[in-house]
C-alpha cells in the first residue's frame, strides 16, 4: 500500500521563552538560573505528554546552547565519540522549568490540535544564548556562537572569540 499525505494547510505550534543565566567571570561557567516557557499546541489532548515533550525540548536546548559539540581532528576523525567526550545535560545543569500554555486551536485540524513534539528545542537555545550575550555586554560582547562552553566564554571575555567548529 502507498499513501501520500499532502494537507492543504499545515499547523504550527508557537511559544515564548525567557531565560535568566549567571556567568561567573572568573571561571566563565554559565548556569541557567531560571527559565520560563509558554507554549501553544492548540487543543491539548494529553497535558502530561505535552509537559514531558516541553521539558525534554528545554533540556535539549540547554545541551545545544552550552555543551553539546562534535569535534573532529585534522584527519576527520571524531573526537567526541562517547558520552565521556560529548556532554549532555544532567539534572545538575537544568533549572526547575517554569512552564505555561495558551490554547489557540488550529482551524486546519479537525480538533484544533497542533504539533508539540520537542517544540521547545527550537526556542530554548536562542533564549539561553541571548541571555548569556546580555550578561556579557559589559565585556563588549554582542554575539556568541553555540555551544557556549566555559573555554569559549572565557576566550570571548578575554577578547578572542572563537568561531564554531
Amino acid at each position: 500500500a502507498q499513501i501520500c499525505y499532502n494537507p492543504e494547510n499545515l499547523t504550527y505550534p508557537f511559544g515564548a521563552y525567557i531565560c535568566v543565566v549567571d556567568v561567573d567571570p572568573g571561571t566563565a561557567q554559565v548556569k541557567v538560573r531560571s527559565f520560563t516557557a509558554v507554549d501553544d499546541c492548540g487543543t491539548r489532548i494529553n497535558p502530561m505528554i505535552i509537559e514531558g515533550q516541553v521539558h525534554g525540548g528545554l533540556t535539549d536546548g540547554v545541551g545545544m546552547a552550552l555543551m553539546e559539540m562534535i569535534a573532529f581532528d585534522e584527519d576527520g576523525n571524531c573526537l567526541s565519540s562517547s558520552l565521556m567526550d560529548y556532554l549532555i545535560p544532567t539534572a545538575l545543569e537544568v533549572p526547575d522549568w517554569q512552564t505555561g500554555h495558551t490554547v489557540t486551536p488550529s482551524p486546519h485540524h479537525p480538533i484544533g490540535a497542533k504539533g508539540v513534539g520537542e517544540s521547545a528545542t527550537v526556542g530554548s537555545p536562542p533564549a539561553i544564548v541571548n541571555a548569556v550575550v546580555d550578561a556579557l555586554k559589559p565585556y563588549g560582547i554582542r554575539h556568541a556562537d553555540m555551544p557556549l562552553t566555559p573555554s569559549r566564554v572565557w576566550d570571548a571575555i578575554q577578547g578572542h572569540p572563537r568561531p564554531p567548529v
